[in-house]
């Protein structure tokens, strides 16, 4: 099954790039390998598809988390925006 190599970035809800978020495929119509990638500075990351749908998930360190749905093979930028972590109600 052919891949294609496809850019992406994780920004945060500033568009700012986040470094050190693990990016991986939680859900797709083709198989894919279980692994994950970090994000390197400014954020980004390459991820290899093979067509078909997918959503992507990054979590950072901190908790904050994001995801998106796209369409595999080849293609333009994913970009990934990642929301701050849910706040507990203190009791």
């Amino acid at each position: 099954m052919s891949r294609s190599l496809r850019p992406g970035k994780v920004v945060d809800s500033e568009s700012q790039g986040v470094a050190g978020a693990l990016v991986s495929i939680i859900w797709g119509t083709a198989p894919t390998p279980e692994i994950g990638r970090r994000t390197g500075d400014g954020g980004v990351v390459h991820v290899g598809l093979p067509p078909g749908m997918f959503r992507l998930q990054a979590v950072t360190g901190s908790g904050s988390a994001g995801e998106v749905e796209v369409e595999g093979g080849e293609g333009g930028e994913i970009v990934i925006r990642i929301d701050p972590p849910l706040q507990r109600e203190r009791r």
